[in-house]
């Protein structure tokens, strides 16, 4: 997907995600009890958006210097809140110029989208202190399986060695319309571009209910650790 596009459907969800985001919400959570207890000279997020991960990074870890990353500029607005005193870069961070070195680098639900993730660690771990930590999550391949199975398309979610955790979810909705509306609400409307009539709306809503016997999204997180040197 390309950066132009993300930005444009992040945009324009950016009012109902909070509302909606909820296992996005607890992910963050889950990424900041693999951290606690350390301290930081300096800490860089990627992908900030709202402040969900924001809020667990400044409210509980122990650093000197917060950066945030995204690339729509108005995020700053919304996580600025968390830390005042946080420098913002705004840019694709598969495209950014980064000069700064890091003692953790951290981002929740945002590598799946990256192009090239490979080049993105790679790079990443560059900008790593002697002993840093790159620590990020994103999912796995049961993730939103049923919309890949009934309407064929989804992401290809890549492999992690380093996973450290897993979890799956399961969210179910009274229609399918409210499911694509959960979906659109947080920025992932690839299967909202369908041009859905009532009829065609009615037919997968009965392949759902066929195939799962309810109308249900999986989400499957995976919480990565990678250490500099590694």
């Amino acid at each position: 997907m390309t950066s132009g596009l993300l930005e444009k459907r992040f945009k324009k969800s950016l009012g109902t995600y909070k509302a909606n985001a909820v296992i996005q919400k607890n992910m963050a959570n889950t990424l900041v009890d693999l951290l606690c207890g350390k301290e930081y000279s300096s800490v860089f997020e990627i992908g900030c958006g709202c402040g969900f991960l924001t809020k667990e990074c400044t409210g509980r870890l122990v650093y000197k210097k917060y950066t945030a990353n995204d690339i729509i500029p108005e995020c700053f607005n919304q996580v600025r809140v968390y830390e005042p005193n946080m420098a913002f870069i705004i840019g694709n961070i598969e495209n950014i110029d980064l000069q700064d070195k890091y003692d953790l680098i951290i981002s929740n639900a945002v590598f799946q989208w990256l192009n090239n993730p490979e080049f993105v660690i790679k790079k990443l771990k560059g900008c790593l202190n002697s002993h840093g930590t790159l620590v990020f999550s994103s999912f796995g391949a049961k993730n939103f399986y049923e919309i890949k199975e009934i309407f064929g398309v989804g992401l290809d979610y890549p492999v992690y060695t380093e996973t450290v955790k897993e979890e799956v979810f399961e969210l179910e909705f009274p229609s399918l319309l409210e499911l694509l509306r959960h979906i659109k609400s947080t920025g992932v409307n690839a299967v909202t571009d369908y041009t859905l009539t009532r009829n065609r709306l009615k037919d997968l809503e009965e392949k759902f209910i066929e195939r799962y016997g309810k109308i249900k999204l999986t989400y499957n997180p995976i919480y990565v650790i990678k250490k500099e040197g590694e």
